[in-house]
């Protein structure tokens, strides 16, 4: 099954019909407020939902921004959007690399005189091998799990070795080689989603009827 984008919408439809008869106003003052109301409410979503998914979870914000976008409104469609995309391109789709998450190899002296790894894009010391993986997906602490059967290696992007940073890489009961993963922008903003929806209502009401009386104060005036 392909995955699907994770979207939140806002618009008038549950505030009593008001998007068709908004839709319907000639008077450009009043079309105009219902499209800056819904476009600030939007942006301040964003950064709220933002704030919130990065409270303890150790992804940098560029990360995050990179995986997110705001659609905003407009004359001809009052309606924004806040979404955070997926790709059909691979079954983890949800997923971040746990290599973002901070990893780090665990080292221990190398017992082999062929060992002669020295520092590099892992950072480990000449003489020495990786004995296992940390990692701190919570900023509040670090995540041991991967010591010592995990390890760090490159991930590609094309052709270059590496150039997608470094994965966490652990076998599983059976053996295999997993490549390992944590929480996602994707999967952040689908759980603070809920928790938004009341909030981002009760405040485009308020901004969109303190507008609406401003442009008829106006026009009175």
């Amino acid at each position: 099954m392909a995955a699907r984008d994770f979207s939140v919408k806002f618009g008038f439809d549950e505030l009593n019909g008001l998007a068709e008869s908004l839709g319907k106003i000639s008077d450009d003052s009043l079309a105009q407020a219902a499209v800056e109301s819904l476009n600030v409410i939007v942006d301040n979503t964003y950064e709220l939902a933002r704030d919130r998914m990065l409270k303890d979870i150790n992804l940098s914000e560029s990360y995050v921004k990179r995986k997110m976008f705001v659609t905003p409104a407009s004359r001809q469609k009052l309606e924004a959007s806040i979404t955070a995309p997926t790709s059909s391109n691979s079954r983890d789709v949800n997923n971040t690399p746990l290599g973002r998450y901070d990893a780090k190899p665990v080292t221990v002296p190398a017992t082999s005189k062929r060992v002669k790894q020295g520092p590099g894009r892992m950072g480990i010391p000449l003489g020495s091998k990786q004995r296992g993986v940390t990692v701190r997906v919570l900023k509040s602490q670090v995540n041991t799990d991967f010591v010592p059967r995990g390890f760090l290696l490159p991930l590609r992007r094309g052709t270059e070795a590496g150039g997608n940073g470094l994965g966490v890489f652990a076998r599983d009961r059976s053996g295999r080689l997993r490549h390992r993963y944590g929480p996602s922008p994707y999967q952040l903003f689908a759980f603070q989603a809920d928790r938004l929806t009341g909030e981002v209502g009760d405040a485009l009401g308020d901004d969109l009827a303190d507008r609406v009386n401003e442009v008829l104060r106006k026009a009175i005036g």
